[in-house]
């Protein structure tokens, strides 16, 4: 083969190469601006959907409409989105990606609030009798006052201090046990009131609290708490609304239990004995009951009223 077929040759090879990589380039280059062009469209699409009227939702439509019995129009202010975050948008639509994390955060955010379950959107095509967007929360359960020299601190079934300083023991209609002879001070609100006393009429509290009403129950007195004012004497005591004091017996710890002293379960049975016995007439009659000794003392007129064994 001549020099000059050779270069012709060559030349028709490197022409091919370049030809074949023209094509590759051309290819990817139509291949990126069609992915591009579904990209954009993609986009504008979502974006269009997303503004759709069907999604938009006002933040005034997140507020609670019904809570607990004794949850009160100030702590439903207190849910209110806009008192929870500030930043969050009056309007937004149920597309956006962080709408749920940031409804869930304003709500663990509250101290009423003693955790967000879930949040859950419904799409209005899809069920249109469904709200929007529910949020289910789980309340912390007040369980008590703490009577303190400037007021009455409301605390929950874990011992943790709820907003507020109140003038009497109740929120709205509703009133709880009040609890007395604590001696520290409250903590910050929503943090746990540390006190073991405070803790033990917590406990002692949340037992009887589903027949606080019928029993006439009224307050909680842990001011003999460790027996520091009369070791013979009961360490927690509970009073009816006529002053029936109710000898509880030593704190529920575990030094209780070693001295096999009755379980809360034990003397919350005793005490619906005694009212049962009694056909409910306790409130006022008695003076009162011995728990830990299964004992009853009546009201007299006598100087020396006698004390009735009254064994369960």
């Amino acid at each position: 083969m001549t020099r000059v077929a050779r270069n012709r040759s060559a030349g028709a090879a490197r022409w091919g190469t370049a030809r074949e990589w023209l094509k590759g380039a051309l290819v990817a280059v139509v291949t990126a601006s069609v992915g591009c062009a579904l990209v954009y469209g993609t986009m504008r699409l979502r974006e269009e959907v997303r503004i759709q009227p069907a999604y938009v939702v006002s933040a005034e439509s997140l507020r609670l409409v019904k809570g607990p019995a004794w949850m009160t129009p100030a702590i439903l202010g207190e849910l209110d989105m806009a008192a929870l975050d500030p930043t969050f948008p009056k309007r937004f639509s149920l597309l956006d990606p962080d709408v749920c994390r940031r409804i869930a955060a304003a709500y663990e955010r509250c101290v009423w609030v003693e955790r967000v379950e879930r949040v859950v959107k419904h799409d209005p095509r899809v069920d249109p009798e469904k709200p929007p967007l529910e949020v289910y929360l789980k309340f912390r359960r007040p369980i008590g006052f703490v009577q303190q020299r400037d007021g009455f601190y409301l605390v929950d079934d874990h011992g943790v201090r709820l907003p507020g300083v109140y003038r009497e023991p109740r929120l709205g209609e509703t009133r709880f046990l009040v609890i007395t002879g604590v001696s520290s001070s409250p903590p910050p609100e929503g943090r746990v009131w540390s006190e073991p006393a405070l803790q033990s009429a917590v406990r002692v509290a949340d037992a009887v609290d589903p027949r606080r009403e019928a029993y006439r129950l009224v307050s909680v007195d842990v001011s003999n708490f460790g027996g520091r004012c009369d070791p013979r004497d009961t360490e927690i005591a509970l009073y009816t609304a006529n002053d029936t004091r109710i000898k509880w017996g030593k704190a529920p710890t575990s030094e209780a239990a070693l001295l096999r002293e009755k379980s809360l379960v034990e003397k919350v049975a005793y005490l619906d004995y005694v009212y049962q016995s009694l056909e409910g007439q306790v409130d006022g009659v008695l003076l009162y009951i011995d728990i830990p000794n299964e004992a009853i003392r009546r009201r007299s007129a006598d100087v020396t009223p006698a004390t009735t064994r009254l064994r369960s």
